[in-house]
């Protein structure tokens, strides 16, 4: 789309409802402490490699990384008939495929890794962001607080995925959730 230049026409750009996904390391800034910077990067393409390949599976855009953090968008720039469904269904497969992660990192002697995900499904407005010579695809709008939020609770609740009602009411009829009630969100009124 990029390429094509697409993604500056209504094809990429505007007011759309999109289901946003963050995810992130628990317990990386004490790693990054105790392993030689070469061990965390090469941990860290072996998780996006695996994060990414189940995103796209879905029709996911990455939106960013930063650090051990992902940011994911479903319904943008390709509109989706269910972003709420591609989300969790991307959502589930990531879990998985850390689950075999952690499994070869045991056999090789290393600590496994926990992660914490979200989504959340809302309006946003996206498209490019940025200056003329350095911009970035992106959605914005309290969705995406609202997703990150979210994801910082998961190691609070103890629950590797967290959804916002949003979310839970779109999927009702085929996944059945654990109602943990209203929670505040950090920075969030």
């Amino acid at each position: 789309l990029i390429l094509r230049g697409e993604l500056d026409g209504a094809l990429g750009s505007g007011r759309r409802n999109v289901a946003v996904m963050f995810g992130d390391i628990r317990g990386f800034t004490p790693m990054t402490e105790t392993r030689p910077p070469e061990e965390v990067v090469a941990l860290l393409n072996r998780y996006f490699t695996r994060v990414t390949a189940a995103v796209h599976a879905h029709g996911g855009t990455i939106d960013n990384f930063r650090g051990d953090g992902i940011m994911c968008v479903f319904g943008a720039p390709l509109a989706a008939r269910d972003p709420c469904r591609d989300g969790f269904s991307a959502a589930q497969d990531i879990l998985r495929a850390i689950g075999e992660l952690n499994a070869e990192l045991e056999a090789e002697g290393r600590t496994p890794i926990r992660i914490g995900l979200s989504l959340a499904y809302g309006e946003a407005v996206v498209g490019r962001i940025g200056a003329a010579d350095r911009n970035e695809y992106t959605a914005i709008g309290d969705v995406a607080n609202v997703s990150a939020r979210i994801e910082g609770l998961t190691a609070e609740l103890g629950y590797p995925l967290l959804v916002d009602g949003n979310v839970a009411a779109a999927l009702a009829s085929a996944v059945r959730f654990d109602a943990l009630g209203e929670r505040p969100l950090k920075g969030h009124t």
